[in-house]
């Protein structure tokens, strides 16, 4: 394709959490305490302290930009219908939404009609192109660790940036990354676009095989413009499994089950999905021309125990980014 792959090393606008510990005292056991067992009030206060599963709602939802709409369409006007995509949210219980064509004057009112209770990002950070895709996340329950940006190729091999964080459970302590993709569609303007999709999804699949070593919960959000293609190539090449239940692995052949939805929630193979659901709901229908997808996620810390540590780890750089075409 005459493209180029660049190794990308720095962290665009990462953001690091500053995390606060409690000391714990420290406790000498003699010798002839070492074996001793411990008494029954010391096991439920061992059972207390340990970790619990963490479980929370994670979204893809394409909330169609402003630009489509604009006044004189059938349509309501991206404001309106970014009070509507709230009123979404609220009703599947979403704690992290991976957004697409989330434009900056609906980015605008969706915050400020959240006042705080969500967060984004890259949000209003950078340049306005890139809040329509950004990740966001109710503030009452998740905190921003780590944050930066990686590109890929969109329409006609064109750089875009998308993003990927790392954040923390204010309830359980457990974190995880997110990342939220927009690969290039077919359209009337832009025609013949998938080798731009694929050369996207190897980025994306690049970034999950770096993640992976780290042992912590991973997840990718998007508008994909791909159903079953995405999904068998992507999980056949990193360490991912659907939200979707029909769509898996059988007998090492890829059976992606049919999905309507070009929009996709995946997750490493040791999370647990469940309550899978896409909204095809009249709420949905006068919102966006895409459906809202949700799951529920459960993170064990017998399977996932260092995505419970107290101290993240190194702030990621990734490896490979699209720099665009030469010349």
């Amino acid at each position: 394709m005459g493209a180029e792959l660049s190794r990308v090393h720095r962290v665009t606008g990462a953001v690091v959490a500053t995390l606060v510990t409690g000391a714990l005292a420290a406790t000498t056991v003699g010798p002839a305490d070492a074996h001793t067992p411990l008494s029954a009030a010391h096991q439920v206060a061992a059972r207390a302290a340990a970790p619990k599963p963490a479980t929370f709602q994670v979204a893809s939802f394409n909330v169609l930009g402003a630009s489509h709409t604009p006044e004189g369409n059938k349509r309501a006007s991206g404001a309106t219908r970014i009070v509507w995509a709230h009123q979404l949210l609220v009703k599947h219980g979403v704690d992290v939404a991976g957004f697409q064509e989330m434009q900056a004057s609906q980015l605008t009112k969706f915050l400020a009609i959240t006042d705080g209770k969500w967060a984004t990002y890259p949000g209003l950070s950078g340049k306005r192109i890139d809040s329509e895709n950004s990740i966001g996340w109710r503030t009452a329950r998740f905190e921003l660790v780590q944050s930066t940006m990686l590109n890929i190729p969109y329409f006609n091999g064109n750089p875009r940036a998308m993003p990927l964080v790392l954040l923390r459970d204010k309830k359980t302590g457990v974190m995880a990354y997110f990342t939220n993709y927009h690969n290039p569609a077919e359209t009337a303007k832009y025609k013949n676009q998938g080798k731009w999709r694929v050369a996207a999804s190897k980025i994306e699949i690049a970034l999950q095989n770096q993640l992976a070593p780290r042992g912590l919960p991973r997840f990718v959000t998007g508008d994909m413009n791909e159903r079953a293609d995405y999904f068998c190539r992507v999980t056949a090449a990193a360490p991912l499994k659907a939200a979707r239940p029909t769509s898996v692995w059988k007998h090492g052949t890829c059976s992606a089950g049919k999905p309507r939805a070009v929009d996709w929630i995946l997750g490493a193979k040791k999370v647990t999905f469940s309550g899978y659901n896409e909204d095809r709901s009249a709420l949905d229908e006068k919102t966006t021309d895409h459906p809202v997808i949700t799951t529920s996620v459960t993170v064990d810390p017998a399977r996932l125990p260092r995505a419970f540590a107290s101290t993240p780890p190194a702030p990621i750089v990734p490896a490979v980014s699209w720099q665009g075409l030469p010349g």
